[in-house]
């Protein structure tokens, strides 16, 4: 009783059905002129020679045919000694003409299909590495916006041009089907009909089950993305060791399975489903020819269409029901593109970050200060941090301490500009960053992250990237090499031109220290008034980091500098320390005064220092 009062009266539709269908459609011919107008910007001119070459080629069926026809009622009057062989000639070749004119048709379509298509996918690509340039640090970190951009990036190849292609074949089906039609409408009333209707249930089941092959694809999404990345620990040339030490890749491969397994199960289930459909309509199809052609046989039996009309009928069957299924395909398989294009129309509208919006920043930073600054992820109601403050200024190092989840790595992305506060205010030189571009104040900052990267290209990169306007800076890419202790580059076969990592040909591996060692030039390269050391020291060993050490120490007369770290031995050089518990800042001051209260940090350090005192 409760559905048929939310439904309405039976047979009355649903407002509510009624209004999501209308917007539903409007959203699918939005999306289809979009689509259109992508393709149609990406090559004007391969578009057209497409379009015009496709319509020409759809005309030649209806001609091929009736030349036939008439060639061969000539031959069959020919043994009468009533034809020339000059008109037989001249009926060959036209025939032949037409054979020709449908090869030059077939390869500029081919040609300009290839060359379109070439284009569409450097264009649509192209919008979708623009539109993930433009995504704030935050859409990186939700698992929803990685699954639209996977979703996005599968079907660039194929999905836009087959929208495009799928309607001009839609136009040609449609000019083919009247022209082919009309010469069987003179075979009998009901022979076209028959065929025509042939044609329908293969056409319905495979729409049907193209939709849901669609949906059983965008459900498996998220499965699929966790069975590639159970697929690429197994193959990893980094990871191999510690899966080949534990042993845990029976686990991996287990878990790989169970996900292929409930993908085969569903793929099963479509395909047994749509198989038995496919059998049904494939024999309605074949009872609706055979009566056709019972129809067809007895006009002959009786004097009534002659053989050239007899292999139109035979000749037009197969055109016509290739016609009709293109016709009806062509409508499904443009609404199943449209249904993948929404994928991608989905990405490209998700809200993007001008990090050029705002007035530019110029200028060193002097101060920085935190007032009552808090931070929570969308869609989610837990506080990373709260009523976070302190203030640090041009010539001090503040260091950050904290267990992991404390908000400390989230408190530099605040600092940078990746992120902006939920709550509080960050001032700069006394004034709210929130004035500023986020572009123009990032460029005063420079950063190693805990998980810096590791670019799959040369030495020499690797450290200017943080300034690529300045790749060909030779002696500040030395100096920065130098200040960060990574003269191991000119040890390597073509120094600081030499392709790092496995990625690629020729590519040399470095060690987890060497890496850092380059991750700490790429932050000396830039010069910057704000210096961020996220964990610098984690990859490095003793003699290392009592070098990285000293350079900080250096760095810290006219900049402001910024630590996080878990070995107090680099943490003691700050001027002011900051204790991160939960996201709120449980004590704050120098090293001697957070000792001399004998709180959170004083038993933190006391503990890692009991761990190098000798044991008693």
């Amino acid at each position: 009783m409760t559905d048929l009062k939310q439904r309405g009266p039976p047979g009355v539709p649903s407002p509510t059905g009624s209004v999501e269908e209308a917007v539903g459609l409007r959203r699918r011919l939005g999306d289809l002129r979009s689509t259109l107008t992508l393709v149609w910007r990406a090559s004007p001119g391969h578009g057209a020679a497409y379009v015009l070459s496709s319509l020409s080629a759809s005309g030649l069926p209806a001609a091929n045919l009736y030349v036939g026809k008439l060639l061969l009622d000539e031959v069959a009057r020919a043994a009468g000694g009533n034809v020339t062989y000059l008109a037989l000639l001249t009926l060959l070749g036209i025939q032949v003409a037409l054979g020709i004119l449908g090869n030059v048709l077939s390869t500029v379509q081919n040609a300009s299909q290839q060359l379109l298509g070439d284009s569409l996918q450097y264009t649509v690509s192209q919008r979708i590495l623009n539109k993930a340039a433009g995504l704030s640090v935050e859409a990186f970190e939700n698992a929803e916006t990685y699954d639209r951009l996977q979703q996005a990036y599968r079907e660039v190849g194929s999905r836009p041009l087959g929208v495009a292609t799928q309607l001009v074949a839609l136009a040609g089906a449609v000019v083919t089907l009247v022209s082919v039609g009309a010469l069987m409408a003179r075979l009998g009333l009901w022979v076209l009909p028959l065929v025509l209707l042939a044609s329908v249930p293969g056409v319905i089941v495979s729409n049907r089950f193209g939709v849901e092959g669609y949906r059983m694809l965008r459900r498996q999404t998220h499965d699929a993305r966790v069975q590639n990345y159970l697929g690429s620990l197994l193959t990893s040339d980094t990871l191999v060791k510690e899966v080949r030490l534990f042993g845990f890749e029976g686990h991996l491969l287990a878990r790989w399975q169970s996900y292929y397994q409930g993908f085969r199960r569903q793929l099963v289930q479509l395909v047994r489903r749509r198989s038995a459909w496919g059998l049904a309509a494939s024999l309605s199809s074949a009872l609706l020819i055979g009566l056709a052609s019972a129809l067809i046989l007895r006009r002959a039996a009786a004097g009534q269409i002659s053989v050239g009309d007899f292999s139109i009928f035979v000749l037009g069957i197969a055109q016509v029901q290739g016609t009709v299924g293109s016709l009806l395909n062509g409508v499904s398989g443009i609404y199943q593109n449209l249904l993948y294009m929404r994928n991608l129309y989905s990405f490209l509208e998700l809200p993007s970050r001008d990090l050029d919006a705002g007035d530019p920043w110029e200028g060193a930073i002097e101060t920085i200060e935190f007032r009552n600054v808090g931070f929570r992820y969308p869609l989610t109601d837990r506080d990373v941090l709260r009523d976070v403050s302190f203030t640090v200024r041009r010539g001090e190092a503040l260091a950050l301490v904290g267990e992991n989840g404390a908000g400390k790595t989230t408190l530099v992305k605040l600092l940078t500009r990746l992120f902006e506060p939920s709550s509080g205010t960050i001032l700069l030189n006394g004034l709210d960053a929130a004035r500023f571009s986020p572009r123009s104040v990032q460029k005063q900052m420079s950063i190693i992250f805990q998980d810096f990267g590791q670019y799959q290209m040369s030495a020499r990169e690797n450290v200017a990237l943080a300034e690529a306007d300045r790749l060909t800076d030779e002696d500040g890419v030395q100096a920065a090499v130098q200040q960060a202790g990574a003269g191991f580059v000119d040890g390597l076969p073509a120094g600081l031109n030499t392709p790092l990592g496995r990625l690629f040909q020729g590519g040399r591996q470095l060690s987890g220290g060497q890496w850092q060692r380059l991750a700490l030039a790429r932050l000396y390269f830039r010069d910057a008034s704000v210096l961020v050391f996220d964990e610098p020291t984690a990859a490095l060993d003793a003699r290392a980091e009592a070098e990285t050490i000293e350079a900080l120490r250096a760095q810290t007369g006219d900049r402001i500098t910024l630590l996080i770290s878990h070995r107090f031995s680099t943490v003691r050089l700050a001027d002011q320390i900051v204790v991160l518990e939960g996201g709120v800042v449980v004590e704050a001051g120098s090293h001697a005064e957070l000792m001399a209260r004998r709180g959170q940090y004083a038993a933190l350090y006391e503990l890692q220092a009991r761990g190098y005192a000798a044991p008693s």
